[in-house]
């Protein structure tokens, strides 16, 4: 298993409010999410430099291998919770933060099993055999009327109300997130992605770059969202299977 990952602040933001994290355990056991944040002044960044540093601790303190399959997605939806309450009550402090949140895709593969959380528009792919298949669903504004037959794909992905988040880490009290589990197969390639890639690339431009060589095709992926307007921050992880 190899695992890359990098992010970019993009062509027109002056900072960067991603970010991301991976952790191998060993060449069959690895840990990963991307985080965008959102919110007034600096609460984005807050909020979602919260999830890395309390992911980051709590998965080296309380992940092990022998955990099995239920207690591995207990755990993780115990961080969710846990960092969402923090970044809640964080929100509440101070004015200036009211609002803050962001979002969080998180995969836990295991052998030939892949866990996948997540909460906001942040996405995970996967690549099998050339072809590419979104695993995640978009909790966002158009994403409701994409479902209820309103408008359509094409039409979503210019649509003006697109960077509306229905769903995020830290904006309620209580957090509902989205899991799923799939197999995975030798080979395989994961993609983990926020908004300022998918926003700027559609999926066959994506499925196009990504290859075998994965820390080329991380830098291919952002390049080509910067040559395509670099609108927001970027950030890409890909796991090879």
């Amino acid at each position: 298993m190899q695992i890359f990952g990098k992010s970019d602040i993009g062509l027109k933001r002056e900072s960067n409010q991603d970010v991301f994290y991976y952790f191998k355990f060993d060449e069959n056991f690895c840990f990963a999410f991307v985080c965008d944040g959102m919110g007034g002044q600096n609460g984005g960044d807050i909020a979602s430099n919260m999830v890395l540093n309390y992911f980051s601790t709590n998965i080296k303190k309380r992940f092990r291998r022998d955990l099995n399959d239920e207690e591995i997605k207990e755990l993780i939806f115990d961080f969710y919770r846990e960092v969402n309450e923090m970044i809640y009550d964080e929100a509440k402090s101070k004015e200036c933060f009211k609002g803050m949140g962001t979002t969080c895709a998180t995969v836990v593969i295991k052998d030939n099993k892949m866990m996948i959380f997540n909460v906001g528009d942040s996405r995970v792919y996967i690549k099998s055999d050339e072809n590419l298949k979104q695993l995640t669903v978009d909790h966002s504004y158009v994403q409701i009327l994409v479902d209820c037959g309103k408008i359509t794909k094409k039409e979503a992905i210019s649509h003006p109300r697109k960077n509306e988040i229905t769903k995020a880490v830290g904006i309620v009290e209580d957090i509902n997130i989205d899991y799923e589990e799939v197999e995975v197969f030798k080979e395989d390639l994961v993609l983990l992605c926020t908004d300022g890639l998918t926003n700027s690339c559609s999926d066959l431009e994506i499925s196009g770059i990504i290859k075998e060589d994965i820390e080329k095709s991380v830098e291919d992926l952002i390049d080509r969202s910067n040559i395509n307007g670099g609108k927001d921050n970027i950030t890409v992880i890909l796991i090879k299977i």
